[in-house]
């Protein structure tokens, strides 16, 4: 009974060595070009000009104007995992997993994200800078903030319960088929994939209130059974350990639909500022080129 009531191990899952290399390379990046170019960006605007590195760094200088290229090709070469994961199936196994593009389409926004704050030389003189700069700043954040929550999703939905209930099926089935029967009349709320933003958000409260009920439910069956109350009278702690394990193995459905809906509605919202953002690059780069060039249509 003690082992059937311990809970399952979770395999460790170490330091993902590619969040470390990502930040190591954004600190290093953002080191070396202050390091380049400390001096200059720490001066007042208006006494920027006379600074021997002004031709140099400010937006429309030889570095300056390069970080903004190449700050622009990162961010535009990100958008190709929105076309990777639209078309999916089409590409073949070689070409990289899903999650491999995703992890590129996050480096490659936050490293173009920084050459592009090093290209405006944290300045913000005209309102088309300001308008690209805080549409760039808002996808960055909701980027982030989606990579956060789909990392806190469960990904195996039902599975772990099945697998952890026909283990103690041997050794208590009546509490097995009782928890079985909870969780069969307990479904969990889906929505369509084309829900609303507004409405999967108003459904997440619903979620919460589910997942707490098959905490409690799975709880409840299992006291019913006379081996789980032997255990507890014998080994508190221990019994509680196995309650609280079932909760959360009978939530985790909950939490995997719950958090298979926020991403995609959260990923629409992402991808509706990635366009807007992409919309006011192009104006910036027309209007920039237009005024920077502008002796060439003469």
């Amino acid at each position: 009974m003690t082992q059937a009531a311990a809970p399952l191990a979770s395999p460790h899952k170490g330091l993902r060595w590619g969040f470390w290399l990502t930040l190591l390379i954004l600190v290093g990046l953002t080191a070396l070009l202050l390091w380049r170019g400390y001096d200059y960006y720490r001066q007042p605007l208006d006494t920027r000009a006379v600074h021997p590195d002004y031709r140099t760094l400010n937006p429309a200088g030889f570095l300056g104007h390069g970080y903004g290229i190449l700050g622009t090709a990162l961010i535009t070469t990100n958008l190709l995992y929105l076309v990777r994961r639209r078309f999916a199936r089409h590409f073949p196994d070689w070409m990289g997993s899903v999650k491999a593009w995703l992890n590129a389409h996050a480096f490659t926004g936050l490293v173009g994200s920084l050459f592009v704050a090093f290209h405006s030389a944290f300045q913000l003189r005209t309102p088309i800078a300001t308008v690209t700069s805080v549409s760039l700043g808002i996808v960055v954040v909701t980027g982030l903030v989606g990579l956060y929550l789909y990392e806190l999703v469960p990904k195996a939905g039902l599975k772990p319960l099945k697998t952890r209930l026909a283990e103690l099926e041997p050794l208590l089935p009546g509490m097995t088929k009782r928890i079985e029967e909870f969780v069969h009349a307990a479904p969990v709320t889906q929505l369509p994939p084309d829900a609303s933003f507004l409405r999967t958000m108003f459904t997440v409260p619903v979620w919460i209130l589910q997942a707490r009920r098959r905490r409690r439910g799975v709880a409840l069956a299992a006291h019913q059974d006379k081996l789980v109350r032997v255990l507890e009278r014998t080994d508190p702690r221990l019994a509680r350990d196995f309650f609280v394990e079932l909760g959360d193995l009978a939530a985790a459905e909950v939490d995997t639909h719950a958090g298979a809906a926020v991403m995609r509605t959260w990923r629409a919202f992402h991808r509706f500022l990635a366009i807007l953002m992409l919309v006011t690059v192009t104006v910036h780069i027309g209007v920039a080129w237009y005024y920077g060039f502008r002796w060439i249509f003469e």
